[in-house]
């Protein structure tokens, strides 16, 4: 989800205390694959996923967001830490109007084998439901992030390979579309729906997936087409409009997700977001992602493929 921040990033190490684990890619032998750490996603009622971090030796569940800028804690969860909590040089924002102005530091935060400190977590302002905290991309960013949804894991890989020698679960096809890393570190690529181009943002923190109206005319749907149909906002502020649409077919590069659920919201609610629509788990969940933040590349099968 985007959000708007000023803070400075937060700082996560790898403590070389364990031997990372070589995986081969399968279609490239001599090219290893270093695996720092894989960890159990857990799937939340609504789709989202979590996976298990210790923070000050304590243990919580994280949401994987893909969309987020840097990590956060719930409120709950930062009072029983009993850290000092330092006000904020600016305010971080959420697309539904949540807005963090204080954060924390830790001592002590592992991620599966992975360990370091000074982490800055922003804190929510009420405890999340199901969650104890986010996972952002100020983190995720560097390591090749592997999601595969289908069995249930996040891998986090080393960066340092042979280019496009990633694909390590299958030997079949794949897709492989190039990404851009936005100054927020959200990723943004390229998606087609019903035959035309817009530009998506890869947001796992995102239930569903939404569209502007402005991308959603481009598509030649407009507020008088007969299948776009007013929906309830709750959940959404007051003056944003949302919308179901039957759309047919969402494309990216060979693999197509038929029939697609995407909601089409008003222009003020995604001006905010700042681009033509969110990728969100209800689509993204069908597949699995191998996201290379440093080569810039998205590497897709289906979830299922082996």
């Amino acid at each position: 989800m985007k959000r708007t921040v000023s803070i400075a990033t937060a700082y996560f190490l790898a403590i070389a205390t364990f031997l990372p684990t070589p995986l081969q890619a399968a279609d490239a032998p001599s090219c290893p694959l270093t695996l720092y750490t894989s960890l159990p996603l857990t799937t939340n009622p609504d789709g989202r996923v979590s996976v298990p971090v210790t923070v000050q030796d304590k243990n919580y569940s994280f949401l994987v967001d893909t969309g987020g800028a840097v990590a956060t804690i719930g409120w709950d969860q930062a009072e029983e830490l009993g850290l000092e909590k330092k006000r904020a040089g600016t305010w971080l924002g959420g697309v539904g109007g949540r807005v963090m102005n204080t954060y924390i530091t830790t001592d002590r935060f592992s991620l599966g084998k992975l360990t370091g400190s000074g982490l800055e977590a922003y804190v929510q302002p009420r405890s999340m439901d199901g969650f104890d905290g986010t996972l952002a991309p100020d983190m995720l960013k560097h390591y090749d992030v592997d999601l595969d949804f289908a069995h249930g894991k996040m891998n986090l890989f080393s960066q340092d390979h042979c280019p496009g020698k990633v694909l390590y679960w299958t030997k079949g096809d794949y897709v492989v579309l190039p990404m851009q890393v936005a100054p927020s570190s959200h990723i943004r690529l390229p998606v087609t729906v019903d035959g035309k181009t817009i530009m998506a943002i890869v947001d796992t923190g995102a239930v569903s997936s939404i569209m502007s109206m402005h991308a959603a005319n481009f598509l030649g749907v407009s507020e008088d087409s007969p299948g776009l149909k007013l929906k309830t906002s709750e959940g959404y502020d007051r003056q944003t409009r949302i919308y179901s649409y039957p759309f047919k077919t969402l494309q990216m590069g060979d693999i197509t997700v038929k029939n697609p659920r995407i909601t089409v919201a008003s222009n003020e609610f995604m001006g905010a977001v700042g681009n033509d629509m969110i990728l969100g788990m209800g689509i993204l969940r069908q597949l699995h992602l191998y996201i290379a933040y440093k080569e810039q590349k998205f590497y897709i099968t289906p979830a299922g493929a082996n």
